[in-house]
């Protein structure tokens, strides 16, 4: 009985403490066959408050007008795009985006290779796809949809990061 009484306390202390995570929702995703692009416009579409993007190569109308709808449905907007890549004739540009009220900064101290997006500061979608139209229909690609707020905050922290070095 006392074993058991010691355990429970053990038990108790570790949950009160916050030492045991559940396990974070994901979702995996493979493209081209599981349509990723439509997926992240989906997921653009169930925004309330905030999107954060960090896109090394972002050249997708349809998401770029995604978050151009988003934008207007008062969800704040902000995208950081790389030097290089943004500077290519298909990528979606700056001034595009500001046309939607996007705030976008372009970052110009290393090579931005990140590939991330941040949804009401709950749900990260990351992985290799660029927002490219090879990226949904020609390349393999991976996607991943995190439902976690301890990780969407993380990568938050990156964002800020990453939009305060490209300010």
């Amino acid at each position: 009985m006392g074993k058991l009484r010691l355990l429970t306390i053990i038990l108790v202390l570790v949950v009160f403490c916050g030492c045991v995570q559940q396990k974070a929702d994901s979702r995996a995703f493979f493209c081209p066959a599981d349509a990723c692009e439509e997926r992240i416009i989906s997921a653009i579409k169930s925004a309330n408050s905030t999107i954060d993007v960090a896109m090394y190569s972002f050249t997708s109308q349809k998401i770029g007008q995604a978050l151009g709808d988003a934008q207007k449905r008062n969800v704040r907007v902000r995208v950081v795009m790389d030097r290089l890549q943004s500077a290519s004739g298909s990528s979606v540009t700056q001034e595009g985006l500001a046309d939607d009220g996007i705030e976008t900064r372009i970052y110009d101290r290393a090579t931005l290779h990140d590939k991330f997006a941040i949804i009401d500061e709950k749900v990260v979608l990351t992985g290799s796809y660029n927002w490219t139209k090879n990226a949904n229909e020609s390349n393999r690609e991976n996607l991943l949809m995190l439902f976690d707020r301890g990780i969407a905050e993380e990568y938050e922290n990156e964002f800020f990061t990453l939009w305060i070095e490209a300010g």
